[in-house]
Formats: structure tokens, C-alpha cells, sequence
């Protein structure tokens, strides 16, 4: 709800702006809008994301990953003899070179996601994660302050029986499985404390699991997705 200072609340900043990008699922965009009608602060709210929208997006030029990055993170999640993922990982590569645009607009909108009055000290990480052929769609935010990550699903959904586990990959350890996310729409995952001050500058993956997550502590399924977190 809007705080009775008048300074929005920091989720709602966030569903402002997921509002505006059209992202929220259907039944919580119906509940939004409704608020929408009576509360004007809210309504000032969505109306500075339509603003910063348009400029924000324009501003992102498609980047190419550095060479070797998706080798590198095949080879972590799996074993050498896992060549059979491989084929998937480089269509990955290539997809992400020539069309990261496609991203663009999921991008921008994670980027203004959180509190937006605080400049002085970012504190938040961004990963938006697109499978080869654009069908699968992650994007997750992540809190210093708060250790919280917030993810976003849409698109295809994982075959039955299947689950989109999330990994973190930092340096030389071991992938680290973040947990099995929804199928679609949103969550939260507080990050251990542990694992916080793994997460800067770490890369996430999605790989395609049995239902309920990997049984082995290990990744068994393809990489559907990767991208690294970085501060905005």
C-alpha cells in the first residue's frame, strides 16, 4: 500500500512498474487495477514508470557475451560426459548475440524494479534469463539490503513431471541450486546469509529438472537459460 508519507512503498514501486511492462498475472492485474481507481498516489506511481519507460528501454544495445561463458557453465553444472546439453547451450550462445534485444523490455523494466528513491546506494542485482528460442523467460532481482531475490516466470511452462530449477555459479565453487521455481508469475526466495556474499557478480542458470528439483544435489537436466547478475 502507499505509505501515509507519500513516498510509495517499495512494492508497490515494484507492481507499478510490472503493471506498466504488462507482466503481472492476470488475477493481480484485475486486483491492481481496482486499486488504481481510488488510490491517486498509486496512479502517480504508474504514471512515472510510463514515463521513464520509453527513454529507459531505447537505451539498451545488444551485448555479446564474453567468449566462453556458456562453455564454462556447461562444464560446472555438468560433467564432461554430458555433451548431449551442449548442442542447447551453444544455440544459447548465439541466440543471446543476435537477439539479446528480444530481452530489452523485460530488462528495463527489472531495472527500475525496487526502491527508486535511493540512488546513493544501489544495492540490487539484475538477471534476465531467455531461453534460445525466446519461450522461457526468467528475470530475477535481487536485494543486498534486504537478501531477498525476487523472480519473475513466464512463458512456456516445463513439461510434466518437469521442474525450471534455478542455479547460482560463482567462481571456482560448485553450482549452487537456488531452489525450484514456479511454473508462472512471481516469487520470493530469501537468500541465505551464507550464500550472500556469493551472489554479486555470480551468474544464474535455469536447467530442466525431474518435478521437485534435482534428486542428486547435482544438475541432471539441459541448461535452458543463463545470464550473469549484475548491480544496477
Amino acid at each position: 500500500m502507499i505509505e501515509e508519507s507519500g513516498a510509495p512503498d517499495p512494492g508497490d514501486t515494484a507492481t507499478a512498474g510490472e503493471y506498466v511492462l504488462g507482466t503481472l498475472p492476470h488475477a493481480e492485474r484485475q486486483r491492481f487495477r481496482a486499486r488504481l481507481a481510488r488510490e491517486p498516489q498509486l496512479q502517480a506511481e504508474v504514471e512515472r514508470w510510463e514515463a521513464h519507460f520509453d527513454p529507459l528501454s531505447e537505451a539498451f544495445e545488444p551485448v555479446t557475451p564474453p567468449a566462453g561463458v556458456w562453455s564454462r557453465i556447461d562444464r560446472r553444472l555438468f560433467s564432461a560426459s554430458a555433451s548431449t546439453v551442449r548442442a542447447g547451450v551453444d544455440r544459447l550462445w548465439r541466440w543471446l548475440g543476435l537477439g539479446a534485444s528480444l530481452a530489452a523490455v523485460m530488462l528495463a523494466g527489472v531495472l527500475w524494479l525496487g526502491p527508486a528513491h535511493e540512488p546513493e546506494a544501489p544495492s540490487l542485482w539484475v538477471s534476465d534469463m531467455v531461453s534460445a528460442d525466446g519461450a522461457v523467460r526468467l528475470a530475477a532481482l535481487y536485494d543486498e539490503k534486504s537478501g531477498e531475490m525476487r523472480v519473475s516466470v513466464g512463458g512456456a511452462e516445463p513439461a510434466d513431471g518437469r521442474d525450471f530449477e534455478l542455479w547460482l555459479i560463482q567462481g571456482d565453487l560448485a553450482p549452487i541450486s537456488l531452489g525450484v521455481m514456479p511454473h508462472q508469475g512471481q516469487a520470493a526466495m530469501p537468500i541465505p546469509d551464507e550464500l550472500r556474499e556469493l551472489v554479486a557478480n555470480a551468474t544464474l542458470a535455469i536447467t530442466d529438472e525431474p518435478a521437485g528439483g534435482t534428486p542428486t544435489g547435482v544438475a541432471t537436466g539441459p541448461v535452458v537459460a543463463a545470464a550473469p547478475l549484475r548491480r544496477i
